[in-house]
């Protein structure tokens, strides 16, 4: 038996050997990618977690399928025939509908979509009469067609041709633009030395993103985990590509593909990486503003029905949304065991959305807070008052520790702090019937106006329009009546709570004559001195599922007078339906009229019309690309006005608003054309010099300085301002570079203010 024992061994062994691997591979999960292009550097971070072993390490055996002609992306993965599949844009749409798809991540922060023209087209107004190539999803839903609807660009006046794919077409001149990647087209463009001008829509106000990884929602529901890990991975595939770029292209051109050559996939490389904006997002953070944004602009456009609805579409939120149970931590636990209750004001006669009736709190946001009892471990209880200002008193008398429903404004952030938004309403204006339509408060902003005392829109609107004549009302009805009687003339509240009282007490006497711009963001407000309480209610907000919301409205919403046939609701009905129409059409021509103006407003400051934080950025991560591409200097000069804080505390908030657009004209009028001036936030400013050297924009800041120090301001002040000055350096990254001329602006204000320091990183060689 030895002697057998001591033979059967190694056997034994050699044969489990060989069944580890055989039952580690089984262990792993299958799962599948659907590109929506060929193997090339775009694809670099899921070969990189493939070819590393990350994918492998987080149990996925995961299959890349190059995209095939004919072949669609969005079927596949909706139908479950691929796991995950990759688009070109954080928005799924198909047929002029939005696809309910999962947005999981993203790794080109600005798209390298563009339109690429001959260089005898200057700006996009001449592509009007010319010959233009795209695909038909790129011409209908992309940023290119945002582009296209603003400068009136259609099929009528253009001839549109389906694209090939084949640069011939635009070197032979068959066609006069085409769509392209900076990744990809350019570079045989330039390689050839064709001559060509670029249109890029993001430089016109319209962002859209690209390589965003989605799934259906089976799959992101079904499988959190493995989704969750494929993320994970993924990110780490790309900053290992990121890192070890010339092994990558090497492994790309060796293993997967030779279509492109190393030099081309080199050019991508180094594309992508700007595209990825990574001095301001991690590598594959979602951009939830972003996507909202482009779907607010296709809408506008008429691209989108204005009825279509995303939902809830970022992985996170949605697993989130779908989980019946919140995690507290041990600080939110232990908070909630010492307070034992939770006090609550909320606006006594606010109806549908709220009300206090016999001691009890009714409306949307109570039943929104019967949700919320459910999920907490103590009570919520009622601190009963008359009126919403006294609410407001109470709280700021720490005698509640939240608002049921609230909107964040200035002033209530002294002793508040919100959540997210959980309702999200228009704001409207309702006059008599006499009263024509109202393109803009501005208007009217000489006539008597109603709101609700406390209520936000009082200090948003003040802050908005100078001047403007509001009448500060108890009580929504009492507004209205003071609206029909002719004291005022008109009043200003939400659309939900106007609406049913005009159908019900005001019909044929009132209607609905404008909407304002801004819609009512209403939240959970909760005092500011125990900040644990916001974590615990956004937990609280983040959990509420669409269902439960739409369930809600519907209670509080639906109509409920059903007893025979009611002639006066008839027409009562008749006339509200006659009133919708007539206001859809003007709706329709205002939007029209204000799509400008808000492509405009999406990368300007609201005050200052200066370029806001999100332009400027983008401008500072395109002339750093260029810095890199072609050495092209570039300045930067950040500055702050000093002691504006006394001008708004001796003077008030008016009169500072009032200089901060004075300053920032001296700024526009004493730069050159080229050159961008954003309002980085408060009273800084940063002014991005395109072009020259660290002399050059020293001497340009001597001359802002001297400007600002010898201007006469408005209400007999005098300014003067602080600077840092700067250039881009290659070594440092967008971020950095910035970090150092604000360090240069501090050593400036140390010093005594009213001077510039310069950041210490320039060459004296530099001749501007």
């Amino acid at each position: 038996m030895k002697i057998i024992s001591c033979h059967i061994l190694p056997a034994f062994i050699l044969l489990m050997l060989c069944f580890v691997p055989a039952q580690a591979n089984e262990k792993l999960e299958k799962v599948s990618v659907q590109l929506n292009w060929v193997y090339q550097y775009e694809c670099a971070g899921f070969i990189a977690a493939i070819e590393q072993g990350y994918y492998r390490e987080a149990g996925l055996d995961v299959e890349l399928r190059e995209y095939k002609p004919g072949l669609d992306v969005i079927d596949e993965v909706m139908s479950r025939q691929a796991n995950y599949g990759i688009n070109n844009s954080s928005i799924v749409i198909v047929d002029g509908r939005i696809v309910p798809t999962v947005l999981l991540a993203t790794y080109l922060q600005q798209s390298p979509l563009v339109f690429v023209a001959s260089s005898d087209i200057k700006n996009p107004k001449g592509f009007i009469g010319r010959r233009l190539m795209g695909t038909a999803d790129e011409l209908k839903y992309s940023s290119l067609a945002l582009l296209m609807d603003h400068f009136d660009i259609n099929r009528d006046n253009t001839e549109m041709l389906e694209h090939t794919f084949n640069v011939d077409e635009f070197v032979e001149h068959r066609v006069d633009i085409m769509s392209a990647f900076r990744s990809n087209q350019l570079y045989e463009l330039d390689k050839r030395g064709i001559k060509y001008n670029i249109f890029d829509p993001a430089d016109y106000g319209f962002y859209m993103s690209a390589v965003n990884v989605f799934s259906s929602r089976d799959e992101a529901l079904g499988f959190p985990e493995r989704t969750q890990k494929f993320i994970d991975a993924s990110n780490r595939g790309w900053a290992y590509a990121l890192d070890h770029t010339d092994e990558m292209i090497d492994l790309i051109y060796d293993k997967y593909s030779q279509r492109k050559s190393k030099a081309a996939l080199a050019y991508e490389a180094n594309i992508i990486r700007g595209m990825m904006m990574l001095d301001f997002f991690p590598i594959g953070q979602a951009n939830k503003d972003l996507t909202l944004r482009a779907l607010k602009q296709l809408k506008q456009n008429k691209r989108l029905n204005a009825d279509e609805f995303l939902g809830t579409f970022l992985f996170k939120d949605l697993v989130q949304k779908h989980s019946d149970t919140i995690e507290w931590t041990a600080r939110e636990r232990n908070y909630m065991e010492e307070k034992q209750k939770i006090t609550m004001c909320v606006d006594p006669e606010w109806l549908p959305l709220e009300a206090i009736r016999e001691g009890n709190h009714i409306g949307i946001a109570a039943d929104v807070f019967d949700l919320f009892q459910k999920r907490l471990p103590i009570p919520i209880t009622l601190v009963k008052t008359q009126t919403w200002v006294e609410s407001l008193e109470k709280a700021k008398a720490r005698e509640c520790d939240i608002f049921s429903l609230a909107s964040e404004t200035p002033d209530r952030k002294h002793y508040m702090d919100f959540t997210s938004s959980y309702l999200d309403l228009p704001i409207v204006m309702v006059t008599r019937m006499d009263k024509p339509f109202i393109e803009t408060i501005e208007q009217v902003k000489k006539e008597k106006i109603g709101i609700v005392s406390g209520y936000a829109f009082t200090e948003l609107l003040r802050n908005k329009i100078k001047d403007i004549h509001i009448v500060e009302v108890a009580s929504l009805h009492e507004g209205l009546k003071q609206v029909e009687n002719g004291n005022l003339y008109g009043y200003i509240d939400n659309l939900m709570v106007i609406s049913p009282l005009i159908q019900k007490q005001f019909t044929g006497l009132l209607k609905i004559s404008a909407r304002l711009d801004e819609d009512l963001k209403l939240a959970v407000g909760t005092r500011n001195d125990e900040p644990v309480l916001q974590d615990i209610f956004e937990k609280l907000v983040s959990h509420i599922k669409e269902k439960e919301l739409q369930g809600i409205y519907n209670n509080w919403i639906s109509v409920e007078y059903q007893k025979g046939f009611d002639y006066r609701l008839f027409w009562e009905i008749m006339i509200g339906v006659f009133a919708v129409a007539a206001m859809s059409l003007f709706y329709s021509y205002k939007l029209q009229k204000h799509n400008k103006k808000l492509r405009e407003i999406s990368v300007t400051d609201p005050l200052t019309r200066l370029y806001n934080r999100f332009k400027i950025n983008k401008i500072l991560a395109l002339q750093y690309a260029s810095l890199l591409r072609y050495g092209n200097d570039c300045g930067i000069i950040f500055l702050d006005i000093d002691y504006f804080k006394k001008v708004n505390d001796m003077h008030g908030h008016t009169v500072g608003d009032d200089i901060l657009v004075e300053f920032s004209n001296v700024l526009k009028n004493n730069v050159r054309e080229m050159d961008a001036v954003g309002r980085w936030g408060g009273e800084e400013f940063l002014i991005v010099c395109p072009n020259i050297g660290i002399i050059s924009t020293e001497k340009m800041t001597q001359k802002l300085l001297q400007k600002i120090c010898t201007h006469s301001f408005s209400h007999g002040l005098t300014l003067s301002a602080s600077f840092g000055v700067g250039s881009l350096r290659q070594e440092l990254s967008v971020v950095e570079n910035i970090e150092h001329v604000d360090k240069a602006l501090y050593q400036a204000k140390s010093l005594g203010r009213g001077r510039i320091e310069i950041a210490d990183h320039f060459s004296l060689a530099d001749a501007g």
